[in-house]
């Protein structure tokens, strides 16, 4: 008889366990300040958790120079410069992702983001925390698309049924829940995860306690 797969957790990284939203704020303003156009907080916040094509594409279509491979360059290069400057990390993230590393919970990391930049967070991150990345380099439909969260649960090797995932943007809830996982929201950009999803305010909420308890529930309902 073929044993179950394990339960595991699943984290979003931008406005998740890091703060780097204002770096692509920034670096999206720049872009359209270099064609004499402007990006507003209403635009910034359209494109949190979507596809980084979709942005750039908008951006392109205001007359910011290069491809839409090019323009997307520039801001990941933006983004990763402040990262390796001073890792971002949001209340509790680090404390939770050490937490689940010593209790033996498998976790990675499940991104829009460059390749990149979801490398340095993996180095940057408690030891043994995540690992491994699935980024926007590594799919074909990134987020709100499943594609994401389900490639992460075969690669790390777990059940997605009896798995967690932590967001912060509806497309990343959208893409989690669709790809079968129990969804944790935190509600720092929006209260509305657009699925079924336990709404908190910041990981420093929360203990391994309480997300062991949760993966131990969830082992139970789908039994």
């Amino acid at each position: 008889m073929t044993s179950p797969l394990p339960a595991g957790v699943l984290f979003d990284m931008d406005g998740t366990l890091v703060d780097t939203e204002p770096h692509w704020q920034s670096a999206q303003e720049a872009l359209a300040a270099s064609a004499g156009t402007t990006w507003s907080q209403e635009d910034f916040e359209a494109s949190i958790g979507r596809p980084m094509e979709r942005w750039a594409t908008i951006l392109s279509e205001r007359g910011v120079a290069g491809s839409i491979e090019e323009i997307i360059a520039r801001a990941v290069a933006h983004v990763s410069e402040r990262m390796r400057a001073d890792m971002p990390w949001l209340p509790g993230a680090r404390e939770l992702l050490a937490g689940l590393a010593d209790a033996g919970v498998p976790c990675a990391l499940v991104t829009n983001n460059a390749g990149v930049n979801a490398e340095l967070l993996l180095a940057a991150a408690p030891r043994g925390a995540l690992r491994l990345a699935v980024s926007a380099d590594d799919v074909t439909s990134p987020k709100p698309d499943p594609e994401p969260y389900l490639s992460a649960a075969t690669r790390l090797g777990i059940d997605p049924a009896r798995s967690l995932a932590f967001e912060d943007s509806a497309a990343g809830a959208i893409s989690a829940h669709g790809a079968g996982l129990e969804v944790w929201f935190l509600t720092s950009h929006t209260p509305d995860p657009g699925v079924p999803a336990q709404l908190l305010s910041s990981l420093a909420e929360i203990g391994v306690a309480e997300v062991q308890a949760a993966l131990r529930a969830g082992t139970a309902a789908r039994a």
